[in-house]
């Protein structure tokens, strides 16, 4: 089995499943509200979206294992351990976010919920900080799968990422914190620090 699909599996366990599998453990709920969100026609787009990127990201890898993906670019034993290293960071800096978030983690929004505003650890640099790791996994998976459609379902992916974060996180957080989620926002850029002009 080819390396960019034993990544895609280690890291889909230890940021999906494991993460899954604590909360569930530690609270009795699985932490899963895309069902809420996809109310929402722009909830459902997000959702979709990611969707599609992270099966698209997978099709390639197994494609790759398979010697069955042409017209990939030739970046050597250099490019591997350079996306590997980079898939690593990416599942740690997701990993380390999702533990700080400690109860109030969760895939989706529900409305009807009112959790923690997290703002210590790495949410003091980043509004969100998982979704910073998952697009810096995407660039890993462009490096280790140098192919233009894994540079077009990375994009695919950034962009569904920051539907969720602009239509339905951001506005669900401001109504629920109010003026103390409009501080933090001035204070934190919304996926990497020092890039605070686009709130």
């Amino acid at each position: 089995m080819r390396l960019p699909f034993v990544v895609f599996v280690v890291c889909a366990v230890l940021i999906f499943a494991f993460r899954i599998s604590l909360q569930y453990g530690r609270t009795r709920d699985h932490g899963l509200r895309l069902g809420k969100q996809g109310a929402t026609r722009s909830g459902k787009v997000a959702t979709q979206m990611q969707a599609a990127a992270l099966l698209g990201v997978l099709t390639l890898t197994v494609l790759d294992s398979f010697s069955l993906l042409s017209g990939q670019l030739d970046l050597g034993a250099m490019g591997t351990t350079a996306g590997i290293a980079v898939c690593a960071m990416a599942t740690a800096i997701t990993m380390v976010s999702q533990y700080q978030m400690g109860d109030a983690w969760r895939i989706g929004v529900d409305a009807s919920e009112k959790n923690e505003l997290v703002v210590h650890g790495m949410f003091s640099v980043s509004r969100n900080p998982i979704y910073s790791g998952m697009l810096l996994l995407g660039i890993g998976f462009v490096i280790l799968v140098p192919h233009f459609l894994t540079l077009l379902f990375a994009a695919i992916g950034y962009f569904g990422l920051d539907v969720q974060v602009r239509t339905v996180e951001e506005p669900y957080l401001n109504e629920v914190h109010g003026e103390r989620y409009e501080t933090y926002c001035q204070r934190v850029g919304r996926y990497f620090p020092h890039l605070r002009s686009g709130r």
